[in-house]
């Protein structure tokens, strides 16, 4: 059994409040009607995990921060990732460490020397990171096959749905029958083939070209190499040219773009001191105008009416006022005092605005220069780009072209020339080449026998329990097998034909059970099998999906066997913890089994309590 994996709690973190859900116990089953929201907890259970194919839900993308927290073989450990951005980094935490080292992980396109927070998981759990020619298995693909039981595929694919070479890979690895000597052998009984291989077309393309004419004599050939030596040194020696052009081409075309980044700033430059003296003239029109209005109001003769009644004003004494009576010496003089000081203001903005209207009219011109310079530039780059830069890198890449091309040609002529018995040279060497294919071939042939036994043996045993599981829930099922190559699976049920996966209906779902069985098997074949490193861990959306009233002892019988996988421990001490989701409760209450209610007014999300 792989190393013992118990999730505690999931937080998150909405606004300034911290959130929690607590999966106290092994076994728990999120309870409530189709589209509460069961699902999307299930999909953000193992996100904060660095996960790149779990799906997000809007409840997921409102949340700040999603932290999880879990034990791996005893040591507690805490992730944390943005729910809102998941390309974020990940946060990583050992609450075991008293020195509190957090590590920043990324999600993905990991920088040298540092690894992806899937990665890191991966590792962590003891998952192989296995490979196979273009296949290279990360945290997901565990995840998909044998970590999860999806609702989107739960009832259709088989386990997960991914690609063969996916799925073969990941339970090879999880079966401990991944073996990266194996997977040297291979590579290297591949590579002297092709070695072998390589010999033998170059004899026969000699032997062609001899037969040709092409090679009638040592002399020709010595002919043919010093031709391809003159037409290699001429090629090189143009190639040079080329390339040297190309430099200068590239250096003058850097010149004229920097000569147009430094006209395109003058001309921003320009055109932002005419914005600037545009609003400054703006600014001294309306100080103008309102110095003028001043002074027309001045120059208005003094109202004969009350202010106040709008009456005719009585005559009153010299020296008083015609309004309030009062005394007022020199209103005539003070009038004009604000008159004339009116009109110097007026005169000083007019000169004022003369010399705004001089220096916009400068910026103006100005920033026209700099807009004709900074095209003309432009142009002028553009132009040398296509007419002289693009076509000189193109005659110097085709003269590259040319010169590596009569290099090969004077080297294969110059391997040629110094074999002065190049048939029975090239003969010694097929001959090296081969010895050296079938010692590889050999060795990787006996490798693949005793791990063809140990292979046939570990699937033989999983067959067994994979049907112990299936008639566990489905007593009605005869026989089971599973195929040894590729993992596939044939099941029989009474009364019917031995079906494929793909051949199982979706009425009843067996596709459900058949997953369902796969997954716990593999777990009891960890529990007698020490090279067998599959987490105990099971994440079960919607198992009971399809089944219906008329089915309903089978998904008693699976809610039992879901539930009996946890009662048994692993060797580490922890048994398997099982997380899923039904839509009615539990027909009766189960010893340490806690159902989580996700309805209308028991959100997943919106109504969690409050993180201590």
């Amino acid at each position: 059994m792989g190393l013992s994996f118990v999730i505690e709690k999931l937080e998150f973190q909405r606004g300034d409040v911290w959130q929690v859900r607590y999966i106290k116990g092994l076994v728990a089953f999120l309870v409530g009607h189709s589209g509460a929201g069961k699902s999307t907890a299930l999909e953000a259970l193992l996100y904060p995990l660095g996960l790149t194919t779990a799906t997000i839900m809007p409840e997921v993308g409102a949340c700040q921060q999603i932290r999880l927290t879990f034990r791996v073989a005893g040591t507690r450990w805490q992730v944390t990732r943005s729910g809102s951005n998941p390309r974020a980094r990940v946060s990583v935490k050992n609450l075991d460490d008293n020195t509190g080292a957090e590590r920043s992980l990324p999600v993905k396109n990991a920088k040298a020397g540092e690894v992806t927070a899937g990665a890191f998981i991966q590792d962590l759990l003891g998952l192989p990171q296995a490979a196979r020619g273009a296949t290279r298995l990360d945290l997901d693909d565990y995840y998909n096959t044998v970590l999860a039981l999806r609702q989107h595929t739960i009832a259709s694919a088989f386990l997960g749905g991914a690609k063969d070479e996916v799925r073969i890979l990941v339970l090879e690895a999880i079966l401990g029958l991944w073996d990266a000597d194996i997977a040297g052998l291979e590579k290297n009984a591949a590579e002297t083939a092709s070695r072998f291989n390589k010999a033998k077309a170059d004899l026969a393309a000699f032997k062609k070209l001899r037969d040709r004419g092409g090679l009638a004599d040592p002399d020709r050939v010595r002919s043919d190499y010093g031709q391809k030596q003159r037409e290699h040194a001429a090629a090189a020696s143009a190639w040079q040219k080329a390339d040297a052009a190309l430099k200068s081409a590239v250096g003058e075309h850097g010149r004229l773009i920097a000569l147009h980044k430094a006209a395109d700033a003058d001309r921003r430059k320009t055109a932002k001191q005419a914005t600037v003296a545009h609003e400054k003239l703006q600014g001294a029109t309306a100080e103008h105008a309102r110095a003028e209005g001043a002074l027309g109001e001045l120059l208005t003769p003094p109202s004969e009416d009350c202010t106040s009644c709008g009456q005719p004003l009585p005559e009153r004494e010299p020296g008083l006022c015609r309004q309030c009576g009062q005394a007022c010496l020199d209103a005539a003089d003070q009038r004009e005092r604000k008159i004339a000081a009116a009109r110097a203001r007026v005169e000083r903005l007019r000169m004022k605005l003369r010399s705004l209207q001089e220096a916009l009219d400068a910026a103006l011109a100005a920033a026209e220069k700099a807009e004709d310079m900074a095209t003309a530039a432009l142009d002028a780059r553009d132009t040398y780009d296509q007419h002289d830069l693009q076509p000189t890198r193109t005659a110097a890449q085709q003269a590259e072209k040319t010169a590596h091309g009569l290099s090969r040609d004077v080297a294969r002529l110059k391997e040629w020339l110094d074999s002065s018995d190049y048939i029975n040279t090239q003969q010694q060497v097929i001959d090296a080449a081969k010895a050296d294919m079938e010692k590889a071939k050999a060795a990787r042939d006996a490798a693949l026998t005793a791990y063809d036994v140990r292979r046939k043996n570990v699937i033989a045993r999983w067959t067994e329990l994979f049907l112990a599981r299936l008639q566990q829930i489905n007593p009605a099922i005869e026989t089971a097998y599973i195929d040894p190559t590729n993992f596939t699976t044939r099941v029989k049920e009474r009364d019917n034909p031995e079906k494929t996966f793909a051949e199982s209906s979706v009425a009843g779902s067996p596709k459900v059970v058949t997953n369902v069985a796969m997954l716990l098997s593999l777990r009891d074949l960890g529990r007698t099998d020490p090279d067998v490193r599959v987490p105990p861990l099971m994440i079960v959306d919607s198992p009971l999906a399809d089944l219906g009233a008329v089915d309903q002892a089978t998904g008693l019988r699976l809610i039992d066997t879901l539930i009996d996988i946890a009662s048994d421990p692993s060797s580490d001490g922890h048994a398997c913890q099982v997380i899923a989701a039904i839509n009615d409760p539990l027909p009766h209450p189960y010893t340490g089994v806690r159902e989580i209610p996700v309805d209308t007014d028991n959100r997943f999300f919106d109504h969690a309590p409050h993180s201590a």
